[in-house]
């Protein structure tokens, strides 16, 4: 640890260890004393002495600020902010998993579906920020990290006038290269980068590089008398809309890859903002559609008919790559394809699901008392020992001395027999209490902070496994963010009492067959009561 750098910040927060460092400052893992549990301080550094140094301080304090109004599952959680010394400083939850970058270097190109459900949920936080008004800038492999639960969140915003690290470089816009600021579009053209690179296992402006695990080798450019070299792809295989400008399509080395994620990735990476996709949500949704094939059978909605072959070009052969005429002026929608309106709507729910099990719990239920009923009848029944037609009965002797009472020390038990209607029901179910209840004044272990991030993970988990209604959720969502800025601001009973609210809307909903009665979700509101 430097002399410049603090062992406590904010008399609360003890810094163990150096994670990350930067123009911006350095990452600490540190101790929440007052919370008990481990978080990531990040200490914006703004050494500068003067106007300048206040200016500079003023701007990182804004810029903390702005990432903590941004409260999604899908982008690691600002938990506190503050200024330290002068120095401007964040508090976000610790990420204990690995980032997209460290699981690529480890184990090369992923598989397609996990690609899908990773970059939409890097999507999905980048949506989240861009609608606060918050810009990344600053996108690499390394800026996407699992949580322990397993869900991908989005760290490391940076300012907006940051200047890109080498590394970044790769992945950077052609806008921010010619040194415009961080926008949204820019951001997913460095998403597009990333979800390349995970596909392909190397970036996409990177022709000269080998392929990580693949057999194909990137082709050479053309050569200065403009023949084309050998090995170079063949005309219409580049990107559509002039974007093969040094980027190979992802199925000239991944032959598997879809046709559709092929589109998605190619307009990510358009060298003109205007074709990009509008924004994260609907990339989000393209690949999900992508994922389940069978929930979107045919072409991708509106995507471009496949243009004529030339006079005498041989017709395309099975596997070959597809070539879509956009050498003409942008047609109005071409990147509404992407769009969330334009791909199917979600499997309407079904409200019937409750009543089946309603159905089946009566039932057995109905089953076990009369089983109940005919045992304890068959006990109070005295067997009687019938003579065998064909042989004599042997006589009995019965002792006149009474066989001697067992001592009864303990009391009598009673028997199925005793139990009345309403006891039915209850005693086949076992009623285990929560294992804590929040009330006034209370806090849960970790702190409110914590707690609220691991409410909305069961939210988002329930979600994934598809059985929750969407509005319910995304309400959720929005309540939790709003509880979670109310805590911020120091204002605790309304938060709680927000909390609370949440409780009962979602136990309404799961009598209503909105929400599951069982999964992460359900154990979660079993396991706390909020009063």
């Amino acid at each position: 640890m430097s002399d410049a750098t603090p062992s406590m910040v904010a008399d609360r927060y003890r810094l163990d260890e150096l994670i990350g460092s930067g123009p911006m400052g350095e990452v600490w893992r540190a101790y929440d004393t007052r919370a008990d549990w481990v978080v990531a301080v990040k200490i914006l550094g703004a050494g500068e002495a003067g106007a300048a140094g206040e200016a500079a301080r003023e701007a990182l304090k804004q810029h903390a600020q702005a990432v903590a109004r941004v409260i999604h599952p899908n982008v690691a959680m600002v938990l506190d902010v503050g200024d330290q010394e002068g120095a401007p400083f964040l508090v976000t939850e610790f990420l204990t998993g690995t980032s997209v970058g460290e699981d690529l270097a480890a184990e090369g190109p992923m598989p397609i579906v996990e690609v899908c459900d990773l970059v939409g949920q890097a999507a999905a936080g980048l949506d989240a920020a861009h609608r606060a008004g918050v810009f990344h800038g600053q996108i690499d492999s390394g800026s996407f990290r699992r949580a322990a639960s397993g869900v991908l969140k989005v760290v490391g915003f940076g300012l907006p006038d940051e200047e890109p690290s080498q590394a970044e470089r790769r992945y950077l816009a052609p806008e921010r290269a010619s040194g415009r600021p961080a926008t949204a579009a820019a951001d997913l053209y460095a998403l597009g980068a990333v979800c390349y690179e995970l596909l392909c296992g190397r970036p996409p402006a990177a022709p000269d590089l080998p392929v990580t695990g693949m057999r194909a080798t990137p082709p050479s450019p053309p050569s200065a008398s403009g023949a084309e070299a050998p090995g170079a792809p063949a005309p219409g295989t580049e990107a559509p809309g002039g974007v093969g400008q040094g980027v190979v399509p992802p199925s000239a080395i991944r032959p598997e890859i879809p046709a559709e994620l092929d589109r998605l990735v190619l307009a990510m990476l358009a060298p003109d903002p205007a074709r990009r996709p509008s924004g994260g949500e609907p990339v989000r949704r393209a690949l999900a559609a992508i994922a389940r094939p069978g929930a979107a059978p045919g072409a991708a909605p509106g995507a471009a008919p496949a243009a004529a072959n030339p006079a005498g070009a041989p017709a395309g052969r099975p596997g070959d790559t597809e070539v879509y005429d956009f050498n003409g002026v942008p047609r109005a929608g071409d990147t509404a394809v992407y769009e969330s309106a334009e791909l199917d709507p979600a499997p309407p729910r079904t409200g019937n699901k409750l009543l089946i099990q309603m159905g089946i719990a009566v039932a057995v239920i109905a089953v076990v008392a009369v089983a109940m009923v005919m045992w304890a009848g068959s006990r109070e029944e005295t067997p009687v020992a019938e003579p065998s037609a064909s042989t004599p009965p042997t006589p009995v002797l019965t002792p006149d001395v009474a066989p001697p009472a067992r001592p009864t020390s303990e009391p009598p038990r009673a028997s199925p027999t005793d139990l009345t209607p309403g006891d039915t029901a209850t005693s086949l179910v076992q009623t285990v209490g929560p294992k804590a209840t929040l009330g006034s004044g209370q806090t849960p272990a970790g702190g409110w902070d914590h707690w609220l991030v691991k409410f909305d993970e069961a939210v988002t988990a329930q979600e994934d496994i598809g059985d929750i209604d969407p509005h319910v959720a995304e309400k959720v969502h929005d309540k939790l963010r709003k509880a979670a800025k109310k805590l911020q601001d120091g204002h605790f009973e309304p938060a709680r009492g927000q909390i609370a609210g949440v409780y009962r809307d979602l136990r309404n909903a799961q009598v209503k067959g909105d929400v599951p009665l069982s999964g992460p979700l359900a154990s979660f509101l079993d396991d706390f009561a909020v009063s």
